[in-house]
Formats: structure tokens, sequence, C-alpha cells
């Protein structure tokens, strides 16, 4: 069924919402602009992230390009998988768990920071003062890059994201889209490459790990390396910012929150679910398979949307609305489903935990700044604030 002049990036989050809204009454999955297929129902779009033998590419990768210049999420099995461990070493529970202590000093000091920088009616713009800073130097501990660039990892994915645009098919690699970012990184990589010793880190791990009896090329690492600053920026940006958003919008939900922290985690997931800070997730059909009773062809190009799955009135009662008390709260395909779920999924979440947590330690009250409306960040497929400035009063 095609559905003629939607636009799943129309900027416009109310908009988008209210086609793809129209889009599961009538179907799970929809022709749009370009000849392409969106997915728009939950089981629909579970189905076809779960099918890993059938799917394949990711934004920017339909999955022709070698494998030194292909993402991980992009790489088909079973090379994913083998890849994927690796990740799983540094961004898994054990590891993630064991730098929440950093997490929470470096967060401690960003909102003490903004705190003390406000203006002189307690305004202050806490995206980039704190929502962008914690996955950059999060994601920099996890690598072992030095602090002093951290700053430029939220600049840098940014710059990466908005040269790719909305075309779905990359003129470049991801390591040469940037020239400054990815020097910067061919210089980690080679100092770990002439060390007699090098840090335990995940660059070093990537260099020395071995996938069916062969190391990565340093071309991969350096493309491995980029798609982890991106994702673990980008995503945990756009959560955390909309997590303050939703909180600084709704007084009373702030101090629900205040006065029940075991809420947080729910909070969380909810914001998730209705705020899905990854929309879209592009797929290429390696053979014809089923989701939801409809047909897909092998070489046909899908979007998954993650903004409507999160939405279905099917699968979620009142699923327009933010509620603390629904059930089974973690049952949403924001991070994706099957095995390719998000391997960054747990560190994400303590980032997100950590950051609530530091601002019902400090702040009494948060309020968004007289005058604000919601500045949506300009990357098609994410959704978050690119702005948020707001009236804190301090704890």
């Amino acid at each position: 069924m095609k559905k003629a002049g939607v636009n799943p990036f129309d900027p416009q989050s109310d908009i988008r919402y209210a086609a793809l809204r129209d889009m599961r009454a009538e179907g799970p999955v929809h022709e749009i602009v370009g000849g392409r297929r969106i997915v728009v129902s939950q089981r629909a779009v579970a189905d076809g992230l779960s099918s890993v033998e059938s799917f394949v590419g990711s934004f920017g990768n339909t999955g022709d390009a070698a494998e030194e210049d292909t993402v991980m999420a992009a790489i088909p099995e079973p090379r994913h998988g083998k890849i994927r461990k690796l990740m799983n070493s540094a961004l898994g529970y054990h590891h993630a768990s064991q730098i929440e202590p950093f997490v929470r000093d470096y967060s401690a000091e960003r909102l003490e920071e903004s705190l003390a920088f406000a203006t002189r009616d307690g305004q202050v713009e806490i995206m980039e003062s704190y929502a962008r800073r914690i996955p950059s130097a999060v994601i920099a501990k996890v690598l072992g890059i030095p602090d002093d660039r951290t700053d430029d990892f939220a600049r840098w994915s940014d710059e990466i994201l908005s040269a790719m645009g909305v075309d779905d098919e990359a003129k470049l690699p991801i390591g040469m889209l940037h020239p400054e970012f990815g020097a910067y990184l061919k210089e980690q990589i080679s100092i770990r490459v002439d060390a007699d010793e090098p840090p335990d880190d995940m660059i070093t791990r990537l260099l020395k790990a071995e996938v069916e009896g062969e190391r990565l090329s340093q071309r991969a690492v350096l493309t491995q390396t980029i798609f982890l600053i991106i994702a673990g920026n980008e995503t945990t940006r756009n959560l955390i910012g909309n997590l303050i958003y939703r909180l600084a919008e709704d007084s009373s939900l702030y101090q629900q929150i205040r006065d029940d922290r075991a809420l947080i985690p729910t909070l969380i997931e909810e914001s998730l679910r209705i705020d899905s800070p990854v929309q879209l997730l592009a797929r290429t059909c390696t053979e014809d398979v089923e989701i939801d009773g409809v047909l897909i062809k092998k070489g046909e190009r899908l979007l998954h949307s993650i903004a409507s799955a999160n939405r279905d009135e099917s699968v979620y009662p009142d699923a327009d609305r933010f509620r603390l008390d629904r059930p089974r709260s973690r049952d949403h395909v924001a991070f994706g489903a099957g095995p390719h779920i998000c391997p960054g999924a747990f560190l994400a979440r303590m980032e997100a935990q950590v950051a609530v947590e530091t601002l019902l330690d400090r702040v009494a009250k948060l309020e968004l700044a007289p005058g604000y409306g919601f500045d949506p960040n300009p990357v098609f497929w994410a959704f978050g604030p690119q702005t948020l400035h707001l009236t804190l009063t301090r704890a």
C-alpha cells in the first residue's frame, strides 16, 4: 500500500506521529517516497529486527560495502556476532558497571559547573553544559581516549551525521567523512600499535582480537571506533535530554521522582518508549521473508520505524501518554530487538540513571525557561532536544 505524501523524516514530531498512527490503522508496512517501504507496527518492526539472517545493513550502508568500511550494526551474520562479542566485552554489564563511579563524579562536576554559571535568574542551557558532555566522556573512558578531547567527540559526531544528511546510502565510508576526526583516531590507533604495552581499552581489544583466525585491519578498527563514538554520543545524549525535558515540562512529575527515586528506572523506560532516541533503522532484505503477514522481497530496502512501533495502540494502552504505571515497562523496541539489540543498552541506561539522580541531588526545582519551545535535534533518524533552556533552583 502506498501512502502518498507521508514523510517519516518530518522534523515536526506531532506531524510525524500522527502520520504513523494513520498508517498503523491501515496496515503494518507501507510504501513511501523514494520507492522504499516503512514498517510501522510493533510486531512487524520486532519481526524484522529479529530476523538477522534475512536483513542486513544500516543507514549509509545497504549491505554491499567492504567489511572494513561497514559499522558493526550492518555486518551480516555470522561475522556480526563474532565482532559483536568484542563490543560486549567493553559495553556489557560487567565492564560498564565498573565505570559508574566515574560517571557519577563527572556528572556531579558538570552539573555544579552549570549551576555556578547559571544566569542571575537561574537559567542555563542544559544540553551543552550537561547532557551532551556525559556520553562523550563515558565513551572516551571506554575507548581509552584522553579526556582533553571528549568535548570534540560530540561536535565531530554531529558534523559526521550532518554530512550524511538524509541519504540512505553514504557517499564515502564513515572513516573518511570527517578528516579531523579520522586523523585523530588514526593517531590513537597507531599509538597502541607501536606500544610495547598498550593500554587495556576498547581500541586495543579491537586491534588484538582475532575473528575467524584473523585480526581486524586498522581501517576496520577505525570504522568501529567511530561507530561507537557516534552511537554512544547521539543516542544517550537524546535520552538524557528527553528525560530532562519531560521533568522540566511537568513539575509534578519531577516532584514525584524526587519523592520516590525507585521510579527512575520506569521513568527511563517510558522515555525510551514514547520519546525513542532512535526513530528509524534501515535494513536491506537478503531473502524473501514475511513479517507480520507482509511479504518482503529480496533486495527491498526497509525503514523500521522504532517511533511508530513504540506507540502502537494494539500493544500499549494510552500509547501517546507518558505513564509511570505502565506494566512491563521494558517491553519496547527502543534499543532494537532480537540478537542484534543494542550492545550499549546497559551503559545508556546507567548514564541516564546517574544523570537524573545527579539532578535530584542538586536541583530542588527545574522548569522550562520562559519562551522556550522544543528545539528538535536535526538528525533525521533521532529524537531529542538540540538545546534545552531551563530555570533551575538549587537544592
